[in-house]
């Protein structure tokens, strides 16, 4: 009973730790408070997330991944991602749950994929099995999308669009579930958080100042993806700063661009931002001269 009761425990805990990796966190208690942020906002929705990460966490398991990633949440996240954006995109009917588990499974294989071919595969995983799947129901008709919700447009809602601009990292709307999770990033490492906020405002105010739609800019459409970016290259150099800062203002660009071309953007500015940015740092490190 107790060895039952241990493993239990033990599950639970991976698989809020991989709900936290979303926003690269390693921590229970972030993992809980992002949770609860969920579920404030729609329980189903939270619950899609949570069976999306244990599935993850399952996978890897089954498949003999080391021991250790799976119990830092690092095949976690990706599978929890497809359950939350799923969840969001086509609404939360128990039918979808199966295309959860199959995103799950797939973002977990992709993910270790690249790993093994020191690839960062950050949240690409769960971008290309989503937008596999999104297809999938595009061209058989199972699925169709709901409509997205909208905010009222008589001018710019900072606190709601810096809030949200952390939100719709878990494709939460919600004003107050935002600011749960600035609190969790905060407490994890107020370093970080400032960072990510300083990203969520910089992403708002880029597209106000190229004209991009109000009720998509307080949504937080614009900021997500660079408080990603922050997270992921926060350091106290001055290159740490500037590589920030790059990748947050690329991000809002690749976001509008997937606007243009009229496909879900998900998190592909975050990881295609950080990707180019690790790779100048990477190039210009190679010609700089060595003293």
């Amino acid at each position: 009973m107790q060895q039952i009761l241990a493993i239990t425990l033990l599950c639970i805990k991976i698989t809020l730790i991989g709900i936290a990796q979303i926003m690269l966190q390693q921590s229970v208690a972030v993992g809980i408070v992002f949770t609860a942020g969920a579920i404030l906002n729609s329980p189903t929705l939270a619950t899609f997330g949570l069976i999306g990460s244990a599935m993850g966490a399952l996978t890897a398991t089954v498949a003999k991944f080391d021991q250790q990633d799976i119990r830092n949440g690092l095949f976690g996240f990706n599978g929890a991602l497809v359950g939350f954006g799923l969840g969001y995109y086509y609404g939360t009917q128990w039918l979808l749950v199966i295309f959860v588990l199959l995103g799950a499974v797939s973002s977990t294989l992709i993910s270790q994929w690249m790993r093994r071919r020191g690839i960062s595969p950050y949240t690409f995983p769960f971008v290309v099995t989503t937008w596999c799947i999104m297809a999938l129901f595009l061209a058989t008709g199972w699925f169709e999308i709901v409509p997205c919700s909208k905010t009222q447009t008589d001018g710019l809602q900072v606190a709601h669009g810096v809030s949200r601009g952390f939100g719709q990292v878990l494709f939460q709307e919600n004003f107050v579930t935002g600011f749960l999770l600035i609190a969790a990033v905060m407490f994890k490492s107020w370093f970080e958080g400032v960072y990510a906020i300083f990203a969520s405002v910089l992403g708002m105010l880029v597209a106000v100042s190229m004209g991009l739609p109000l009720d998509a800019i307080n949504l937080g459409l614009f900021g997500y993806s660079g408080v990603l970016c922050a997270i992921a290259l926060a350091g106290k150099t001055s290159a740490d700063f500037f590589s920030a800062v790059g990748a947050i203002l690329l991000s809002v660009l690749f976001v509008w661009y997937a606007i243009i071309i009229g496909i879900p953007a998900l998190t592909a500015p975050f990881v295609f931002a950080t990707w180019v940015v690790l790779l100048a740092r990477k190039v210009l490190d190679r010609k700089s001269p060595r003293i």
